[in-house]
């Protein structure tokens, strides 16, 4: 075989060279173009960069030169060595790593860190113009999977390649970001317990996302509970703990990942390390869990299940009529989708959206005092499993949406709404079925 020869293009300020795209490939004409890397806002290298078919997707994307991603990579303190088919990182300590869902599909080349292979890549092998020597170019794409890992962001215009590594957000950062929103926070609040009281002492490590459940279940338990107070004369008047026995997860990342903390998020277990693009997710998201509604763009009202104690509905564990993965499962559907649930008003009537629940044989009910929409009592319903939005005319008390698993006996929740001056107070939602009702005042 010829060796690749390499020459200028004028007319394109492009270079040309015949390359092998892969062991045993035929011969193909490259084009390389220049490229800038930044890390932080500077220009620190300027390699060139080619485009090829990615074996894997069938479309073209962008290789670089992998020494010149390792001398980025020596700068950020990451050691790297290249034996042909696995390229090992060694990161050190100070960086945050990210090891979950590792990508195990077969390819050319491996990319391992810290002994630990996260991804797999195709690979080119061309002479760089620059060395004149046959090096392996890698493709971009795969790579910033990689760095993500590390922390470290990128973005691709077609000619820079700009790297930020991003500061992770300390446990002290987080947990004062955090109390601002619950210490803000005033419905079915008892009291608003310090970080010391709730038995929260964060350090300036990284914070995790099982940190930030773990941390709110602490609060909660302090911070939430009630006197059940029904509307009918009644000698059950007791306090209403809050606990995470009686929630959809009795494990707090679970837990928070039902109710959608992490939504919209990088967040991909408990031991992911928050970010700070991360971070301001989270915090609209614990808004919305902690007040129980939110206005979209498009002026619904997306509801939230409230926030509060659970401890009447687990009673059905208590009294052996669920199993406890029974009751989480329920409560995990319930809560699931009374979080897609919107409301507007329009007019004299409310549009009340409510998603389709049916594979999770879930029934609905909506109610506004006179108006009933729904599944009949009991498990031999017909089920009523949404996918509609409702008109409900708006003159009664307030609104009511009762949730059943036909999965469990058509246990339930039932949530309030009280309506004033035709307005709902989306704001102070009530569990009637755990005998929390309004006040006689609202």
């Amino acid at each position: 075989m010829r060796k690749p020869v390499a020459f200028l293009t004028a007319s394109t300020t492009a270079w040309a060279v015949l390359s092998v795209l892969a062991p045993g490939a035929q011969a193909a004409t490259q084009t390389f173009s220049p490229t800038h890397i930044y890390l932080n806002g500077q220009d620190v290298t300027n390699p060139v960069h080619t485009t090829a078919v990615d074996p894997s997707s069938k479309q073209p994307t962008t290789f670089l030169p992998i020494y010149y991603a390792m001398q980025v990579l020596n700068k950020l303190g990451i050691q790297s060595a290249w034996d042909g088919h696995t390229w090992s990182l060694t990161v050190p300590s100070s960086i945050t790593v990210n090891l979950d869902n590792p990508a195990t599909s077969p390819n050319q080349m491996s990319i391992a860190i810290n002994g630990k292979v996260v991804q797999t890549a195709p690979k080119l092998v061309a002479k760089d113009p620059a060395s004149g020597q046959d090096t392996t170019f890698i493709p971009i794409w795969y790579l910033s999977q990689v760095l993500n890992r590390l922390g470290i962001s990128s973005t691709w215009d077609g000619t820079n390649w700009r790297l930020t590594q991003t500061k992770p957000v300390t446990q002290q950062d987080m947990a004062n970001a955090m109390w601002q929103v619950l210490n803000a926070t005033t419905w079915d609040v008892n009291s608003h317990p310090s970080m010391s009281d709730a038995g929260v002492n964060p350090t300036n490590a990284p914070v995790t996302a099982g940190d930030v459940a773990t941390w709110l279940g602490d609060w909660a338990s302090k911070a939430k509970g009630y006197v059940a107070h029904p509307y009918n004369n009644s000698s059950d008047m007791s306090y209403r703990p809050w606990s995470l026995q009686y929630e959809a997860s009795q494990d707090p990342y679970t837990w928070a990942t039902i109710n959608g903390l992490y939504q919209g998020t990088s967040v991909s277990s408990g031991s992911s390390v928050i970010t700070s693009a991360d971070e301001s997710t989270i915090l609209a998201n614990l808004r919305w869990w902690v007040t129980g509604y939110k206005t979209t763009s498009d002026g619904w009202v997306q509801l939230h299940l409230p926030f509060y104690s659970h401890y009447n509905e687990w009673q059905l564990v208590l009294g052996n009529v669920l199993t406890q993965a029974q009751y989480n499962q329920m409560m995990a559907d319930d809560t699931t989708y009374f979080d897609e649930v919107k409301v507007k008003q329009s007019g004299s009537n409310l549009l009340v959206a409510l998603p389709d629940a049916s594979k999770s044989n879930l029934a609905w009910q909506v109610g506004d005092g006179s108006y009933t929409w729904g599944y009949s009592h009991g498990p031999s319903g017909q089920g009523f499993y949404g996918g509609i939005t409702l008109t409900v005319p708006n003159k009664g008390p307030g609104l009511t949406i009762r949730m059943a698993s036909l999965n469990a006996d058509a246990h339930g929740l039932t949530i309030a709404y009280v309506n004033t001056d035709g307005g709902l107070v989306y704001g102070q939602p009530y569990d009637i079925m755990d005998l929390q009702y309004p006040s006689s005042s609202n």
